[in-house]
């Protein structure tokens, strides 16, 4: 058996012994089913930060009287197909669902009644008033003061966008009042071919280049064309996934996936104790992550503010 089918077996298997230990402990009375999407190691931090504060949190009393520790984790991926509409039925019936990632809530989008909270579910859009969740956008202004305590001596930043994609974002970063950078220089574009000119009209006036959740600007012909512009002028890629580390990103802000599980029991507890989701509003990352390619990071000599850095990466750097 290879390494990789090994892993993925036991995670199962482990996944499966916490499934039952909850329902032992719960009987027949399901406060709470987690219902995940898959094994993916972010939703599988989001679990483990769900069930930890759960655990956590002391019994509670309100309308809805609560026992902490009646939380039923399923998991969707293993689910064979004769299980899903008995799953549906214990869904609806259960006093509180949690899901984890877009397809454990494209399964719950038809419950009217029980109250759902989401997360790492970016596709989540409109919903009913019963759900409430975690949005994965962390706001340009807390983006921006992040970078601004990261590399202290960035002054003006630049980024290029295509107006229906993230025309919003660049009118709500441009109206920060509060930014302690000096200088935003956004490029609007509206073809990819646009891209290496627009990179050149930024030279020279920026000192960090901003890769927004564009999907004309990460397409893999543009982060060629973004990590020579950034080699070239010695202008570092704040990225928002470092995932895109590994093509030359100095520094990703992102969020703490554990610690969206917290946020979300706390969540779950206020919903539990008579707090209906529809009061509750759709909350952002509590917390960032900031995670950086210091190898990057001094081929450019650009100093950085070593106590904002949660997490180093050894991807991607330059040659």
């Amino acid at each position: 058996m290879g390494s990789s089918a090994f892993v993925h077996r036991a995670a199962v298997l482990l996944f499966t012994l916490f499934l039952l230990l909850p329902v032992a402990r719960a009987g027949a009375q399901e406060d709470c089913i987690l219902l995940q999407s898959s094994l993916l190691t972010p939703y599988e931090e989001a679990r483990e930060g769900f069930a930890h504060a759960w655990q956590s949190l002391a019994p509670m009393r309100g309308p809805k009287s609560i026992s902490i520790g009646t939380l039923t984790p399923v998991l969707l991926a293993e689910q064979p197909p004769e299980n899903l509409i008995p799953l549906k039925k214990r869904l609806k019936g259960a006093t509180l669902v949690v899901v984890i990632g877009d397809p454990a809530l494209n399964f719950v989008r038809d419950l009217l009644k029980t109250p759902v909270i989401y997360l790492l579910a970016p596709s989540a859009g409109t919903l009913p008033d019963n759900f409430t969740g975690i949005d994965l956008r962390i706001p340009p202004s807390r983006q921006l003061e992040t970078i601004g305590r990261l590399l202290p001596e960035i002054r003006a930043i630049g980024a290029l966008y295509h107006p229906a994609q993230s025309g919003a974002w660049v009118e709500e970063a441009r109206g920060d009042a509060t930014r302690t950078l000096q200088g935003l220089h956004f490029k609007q574009i509206s073809s990819p071919s646009q891209i290496p000119a627009m990179l050149e009209a930024l030279a020279g006036t920026v000192d960090a280049y901003w890769l927004l959740p564009d999907a004309m600007v990460t397409t893999p012909e543009a982060l060629r064309a973004l990590r020579t512009f950034s080699m070239n002028h010695r202008v570092p890629l704040v990225s928002f996934s470092e995932k895109y580390l590994k093509d030359g990103a100095a520094a990703a802000l992102t969020f703490d996936t554990a610690d969206l599980g917290g946020q979300a029991a706390a969540m779950a507890a206020r919903i539990l104790a008579g707090t209906p989701p529809s009061e509750i509003a759709v909350a952002t990352p509590r917390r960032q992550r900031v995670i950086i390619n210091p190898a990057v990071l001094h081929k450019m000599h650009i100093p950085f503010n070593e106590s904002m850095v949660d997490a180093v990466s050894t991807e991607g750097a330059l040659p």
